[in-house]
């Protein structure tokens, strides 16, 4: 009579390897609903999580809330609303500041190709993020 309930542990594949981009891509978070500012009970991975960081880190301002680790966020806001600063300044610092904000994510390989577009007062940016699950496109507006 054995002391501990017999369990059977599966073997695992040998042969079956799995790279650390994969392993990070099939993690699960909690799907947000950015119309309604919460999360939800809904689990997402994958390219649909990488987007879902991407769009938190151009909403949230660094350092702004200290639920946030340093990493989170961005420094676009003070950038923006900076009447000293020339739109081309700007527009030259957009590239940088969303990089920075997103490309410290170990899913995230590379950023590119940014076309940034100055109309009245806000800043129309797209730009590419690589990831080892594929590519992911972004348009946002930008305003102080």
């Amino acid at each position: 009579m054995a002391l501990a309930p017999e369990i059977s542990i599966p073997e695992e594949d040998e042969n079956e390897e799995i790279s650390i981009e994969q392993a990070l891509l099939s993690q699960k978070t909690y799907k947000f609903d950015f119309e309604k500012g919460r999360a939800t009970a809904e689990l997402i991975s994958g390219l649909e999580a990488v987007r879902q960081f991407v769009m938190m880190a151009l909403r949230i301002p660094r350092y702004a809330h200290p639920i946030y680790s340093a990493d989170t966020g961005n420094e676009l806001g003070e950038m923006l609303s900076d009447p000293d600063t020339t739109p081309e300044y700007k527009m030259m610092e957009i590239e940088r500041l969303v990089t920075e904000a997103i490309i410290y994510d170990e899913r995230i390989n590379k950023v590119h190709t940014f076309e940034i577009q100055h109309i009245d007062d806000a800043f129309h940016v797209s730009f590419i993020v690589d990831t080892a699950a594929g590519e992911l496109g972004f348009e946002e507006v930008l305003s102080a």
